[in-house]
């Protein structure tokens, strides 16, 4: 059984240049320096999911202060563990460990259609469909990278909301407003 730890800064760190870095493209990695900001602000964490002292997978979550939505950043399964169900697993138990705080875990998948790799960015989104996410009408575009937004529910029912408002809240929450007018929009279609 996986077991999930909060990293410190030093195990951040370590992480970031280990793992981010070969598992993110530069156009969709945040800086470690913009990572830490928001681990030190309270309102970012990364979580190590473990067998023993073996790092296994990993998330890093973005909660904001108000509302109970938390976004899910970035998540990855270190690559001599891939194929074994421990992204699921890890999401499962994202979800209990964010059931007091959260009552939905955002997600942004890159658009198949928008995606140098679409087949990849289509199986992503049904990996996350099958763990119960729902992909919602909300589309957007952050920093020239267009999304589709998917909802996780962290508990057994679904509130319909406005997602698309939702989101451009956290958004506006998470970044320096000149960052927030030059980089993020909906996408109308």
């Amino acid at each position: 059984m996986l077991k999930l730890k909060v990293m410190n800064e030093t195990q951040i760190a370590a992480l970031y240049e280990a793992s981010l870095r070969r598992d993110f493209p530069p156009s969709e990695l945040k800086s470690l320096s913009a990572i830490l900001n928001m681990f030190h602000s309270g309102v970012y964490d990364v979580i190590g999911a473990y067998e023993g002292e073996l790092l296994q997978a990993y998330a890093l979550m973005y909660r904001p202060k108000e509302g109970r939505i938390v976004l899910l950043d970035y998540l990855a399964v270190e690559p001599d563990f891939r194929n074994k169900g421990i992204g699921s697993l890890l999401l499962r138990q994202l979800r209990d460990y964010y059931q007091q705080t959260a009552d939905v875990l955002m997600i942004e998948c890159e658009r198949p259609k928008a995606a140098p790799d679409e087949l990849e960015a289509r199986k992503r989104i049904r990996f996350y469909t099958r763990s119960g996410a729902i992909l919602t009408s909300v589309r957007i575009c952050l920093f020239g990278v267009e999304y589709s937004i998917m909802a996780l529910p962290c508990t057994d029912v679904l509130h319909e909301r406005d997602w698309a408002e939702q989101m451009l809240r956290l958004y506006r929450q998470m970044l320096p407003r000149a960052l927030y007018e030059q980089n993020v929009r909906l996408i109308r279609n």
